[in-house]
């Protein structure tokens, strides 16, 4: 009688010789469990999860961001770089500070216009008796301060010098003339250059109108 061939009848699905019923279904079920096993791939090795600084440890910065060839540049932010008219108003305002403090709480109105220029108005009635050019003490000091302005400033000058007539009607423009060319002239003694003072105008306002500006590069 031929012994029967284990492995391979097993490998088939049957059940070694002399196993019947109950025990060769358990017999079975337990073959088919080890080749299920055997034919699943062992699990891949995961990779190792990031590197995380310990506390306290310095993170380093990122490094600057690649451009593309042929990229355009990125828009320079407004204020960035200081320009000749920019740098202008910023000594103009702090020149305007420096003359409030100095009239803070009377009538002179110091500001900064939108072009950076400064302006001072010195009200008529501060600035002139009637009918009279000769400058108050109170423009007088007014103008001491802008003097002083101009003379510590060399890129300043006068944009605009106007000085008011009287409000009476008929009153001749040379009256308001007059007086501008007195506003200059005190300047001028002060130890500014006639230069950086402009032409004296009139004008129909009721204050003397001083304008700064500073001068182009």
């Amino acid at each position: 009688m031929t012994t029967p061939d284990f492995p391979f009848r097993a490998v088939r699905g049957a059940a070694p010789f002399g196993l019947r019923g109950p025990a060769a279904t358990l017999w079975l079920v337990a073959a088919l469990a080890l080749a299920g096993c055997a034919s699943v791939a062992p699990p891949r090795a995961s990779s190792p999860p990031p590197a995380v600084p310990a506390p306290g440890a310095p993170v380093p910065a990122p490094g600057p961001a690649a451009v593309p060839p042929g990229a355009p540049a990125a828009p320079t932010a407004p204020g960035a770089v200081p320009n000749a008219r920019t740098a202008g108003a910023e000594v103009l305002a702090i020149e305007q500070r420096w003359l409030q403090d100095w009239f803070r709480g009377t009538p002179v109105r110091i500001a900064q216009r939108s072009d950076g220029t400064l302006t001072v108005d010195v009200p008529r009635e501060f600035s002139f008796d009637a009918g009279r050019s000769q400058v108050k003490p109170a423009l007088a000091a007014v103008l001491d301060k802008v003097a002083e302005t101009l003379r510590r400033r060399p890129t300043t000058h006068l944009t605009l010098l106007a000085a008011p007539t009287d409000p009476a009607s008929g009153s001749p423009p040379t009256l308001a003339l007059q007086r501008a060319a007195g506003v200059q002239r005190h300047l001028r003694d002060r130890g500014v250059a006639p230069a950086r003072l402009g032409a004296p105008l009139a004008d129909g306002s009721a204050a003397v109108q001083l304008r700064i500006g500073t001068l182009a590069p």
